[in-house]
């Protein structure tokens, strides 16, 4: 795990960097797709983590109630709260949900990894899941990610295995596979890839953007730790 310069975990430089995520991107959209089926027409509540400018919420089905969490809230709103993950603890009152999405964020939690993961399994309903992503640091091309902006670097494996001590992993599967390092823009590339949603042998160790992990809560641990 690397230390990341203190300008990445300020307010100010957040309120700057989550102008960049306004418009539709192809990871949120992926997102989207994935809870809209998890919902599958059903009244939940959502917890976005992390949330930026809020984007999400543009993609969801109206059976989505939308909630989130960051620490540069541009547009203050009833359904926005404004804190430092990293630093306080992630809840929105008494509120606890079935849906909580965690896209991008797990890079920049370094040595509390473990104390957020667990944080979030406490928001979550019985039956509720847990969407979250991890970049892959073992991409072929990887020199083309500057990792001086991350503080909590590592395989995608390991990041699973962190995972599985709080949750049941039920899907993981990449975000996108290409050679540069990042997420497809061209329209033919993304109709082909956001439907995808399953790890190919080799092709996704060398050459997966960022993962997809879709969990559950593990009753069983839970039982074992009261």
């Amino acid at each position: 795990m690397q230390r990341v310069s203190d300008q990445f975990n300020t307010r100010s430089f957040w309120l700057q960097e989550n102008l960049r995520y306004l418009e539709s991107y192809f990871r949120l959209e992926k997102c989207a797709r994935i809870v809209n089926s998890i919902a599958h027409g059903v009244a939940c509540d959502l917890l976005d983590v992390g949330c930026g400018p809020a984007s999400l919420a543009g993609l969801l089905e109206q059976n989505i109630q939308y909630y989130g969490i960051d620490i540069a809230i541009h547009r203050p709103a009833a359904n926005l709260v404004e804190k430092d993950i990293a630093q306080e603890v992630i809840r929105f009152g008494d509120r606890t949900f079935d849906i909580v999405v965690a896209a991008g964020i797990f890079e920049y939690m370094g040595v509390v990894q473990s104390r957020k993961l667990s944080e979030i399994q406490r928001l979550l309903r019985g039956n509720g899941k847990f969407v979250v992503t991890y970049t892959n640091f073992r991409h072929i091309n990887d020199r083309l990610v500057d990792h001086s902006i991350y503080n909590n670097i590592q395989r995608i494996n390991d990041f699973k295995a962190a995972l599985e001590k709080c949750f049941r992993v039920d899907h993981w599967f990449p975000s996108s596979h290409n050679w540069y390092c990042s997420e497809p823009r061209r329209r033919s590339l993304k109709r082909l890839q956001l439907p995808l949603e399953r790890r190919i042998p080799l092709l996704s160790r060398l050459f997966a953007v960022n993962y997809f992990f879709v969990c559950s809560i593990d009753s069983s641990r839970i039982e074992r730790e009261e």
